[in-house]
């Protein structure tokens, strides 16, 4: 061992270095006497025990460091001695991703997260999808000051042609174009025709002298209709997937100036998009993600602080697919003050996601594949892998940030289980797990 011949007393010192032992305040003014010359048996007895704890620890428990990370507004949840893990919300400036199967604690997670970070942001994008999982939060956020809007799918005024602010028409043509094809499932060919219906719609209305009466999807529909002379195949896909959506969502899309993400990102919003189809969600998501990410974009923003997070249980339509416009831009958007936490069921992602998802978490999987895969991403040794396939539990998560030189490395955490009224909003059971997680008369919303 590269440590053997040294003093027990540097041994330990190492170690406990190496395994963060001591981050908190008593460890820290060890460490300081240690350092000055002035430790005693007692401070070295502390250091001796502390390291013999973690020693058993490692052989008899999990095979995974304590980050020991007590700094930080963010309570990600408890270590396995039921210390309260902490970090800086700005951490997920960068974007997350967790993967865990059905009733491994996702949705749990992301709602933990959430009731701290809510009152930090001047934004919150929420979407629900198949269940009503955030609208839920409503009245628990009210009690710390924070309105969250809950937008029915039906409600909303959507236009997908509507030009973000600081965009150029015609290049955003040409992404709306691509957009569209992946979310619609079209021929590749497709693409090229839309781009050009697009276009002329865009010159007809004057959005591309200034205007902003823009054309709606129910403008593209009668122009590919009308188009006789253009790629068979091509335009009866877009008239036939379009029809629908249309007749589906026509409150929805009929809007020429609709809401402006620009507007929407002040505000904290859960987005109710159950009750519609898959193909309608993913239409509805991308209009709303694609416009701000572009719009950021092309303002310049560089590096600031987060001010919008954007959260999304079910992202599989948002993360399988390398049509998907948000896998083309999740890479250039990071440094725009966007924040994405994005859950999926398993590890069937593109490249793109895994790599510009530096705050990983990974749950109880159904797959082998799933757990050699995100394994692969976090750095998990092959011990810790094994481990994970038969020790994890719902609320168990595996943790890897990309910032903070402690939580950098794999960590094992747990969230409270968190069991809301869904009538009334009270839930004594709930309010118990989750205020046991910080130190008295502290408020954990406060920076």
């Amino acid at each position: 061992m590269a440590n053997e011949g040294l003093p027990k007393h540097i041994a330990d010192l190492i170690y406990a270095n190496e395994h963060s032992l001591f981050n908190d305040r008593l460890g820290k003014a060890v460490l300081r006497s240690i350092n000055l010359g002035v430790a005693r048996e007692f401070e070295y007895g502390i250091l001796q025990s502390r390291v013999l704890k973690d020693r058993i620890r490692q052989l008899l428990g999990p095979p995974f460091r304590n980050p020991g990370a007590t700094r930080g507004n963010l309570v990600l949840g408890q270590d396995f001695e039921e210390n309260a893990i902490r970090c800086p919300a700005q951490y997920f400036n960068e974007h997350a991703l967790t993967v865990a199967t059905t009733g491994s604690g996702k949705t749990t997670r992301s709602r933990f997260h959430i009731l701290q970070m809510a009152c930090l942001l001047s934004g919150l994008w929420c979407f629900d999808f198949r269940k009503r999982e955030y609208a839920i939060l409503k009245p628990y956020l009210e009690r710390v000051g924070v309105e969250l809007i809950v937008v029915p799918a039906r409600q909303m005024r959507i236009n997908p042609l509507h030009v973000p602010r600081y965009t150029d028409p015609r290049n955003y043509a040409s992404i709306m174009a691509d957009g569209l094809v992946g979310v619609l499932d079209l021929p590749a060919k497709a693409a090229r025709l839309l781009h050009l219906i697009i276009l002329e719609l865009y010159r007809q209305f004057s959005v591309l002298d200034g205007g902003q009466n823009y054309p709606t999807l129910f403008d593209v529909r009668e122009a590919a209709a009308a188009d006789k002379g253009a790629h068979a195949e091509s335009r009866r896909a877009i008239v036939t997937s379009l029809n629908p959506i249309l007749v589906s969502l026509g409150e929805v899309l009929r809007y020429r100036f609709a809401w402006t993400s620009e507007d929407l990102a002040g505000l904290h919003l859960a987005f109710d998009l159950s009750g519609i189809t898959d193909i309608e969600q993913n239409l509805l998501l991308n209009a709303l993600l694609l416009r701000e990410f572009r719009s950021r974009l092309d303002r310049g923003i560089s590096n600031p602080k987060m001010d919008l997070l954007v959260v999304c249980d079910e992202a599989a339509r948002l993360c399988s697919s390398g049509d998907s416009s948000v896998t083309d831009l999740i890479g250039a958007i990071r440094g725009t003050g966007i924040g994405l936490d994005l859950s999926v069921q398993s590890a069937d992602l593109t490249r793109s996601i895994l790599s510009n998802t530096p705050n990983k978490f990974l749950g109880r999987c159904a797959s082998a594949n799933d757990y050699d895969t995100i394994g692969a991403a976090m750095g998990l040794t092959t011990d810790q892998r094994r481990w994970l396939t038969t020790n994890l539990i719902p609320g168990m998560f595996v943790g890897c940030l990309g910032q903070g030189q402690a939580l950098r490395r794999p960590f094992l955490f747990r969230v409270p289980d968190l069991r809301f009224n869904r009538r009334n909003g009270q839930d004594q059971r709930a309010s118990n797990h989750v205020s046991h997680l910080f130190p008295a008369n502290h408020n954990p919303f406060e920076q």
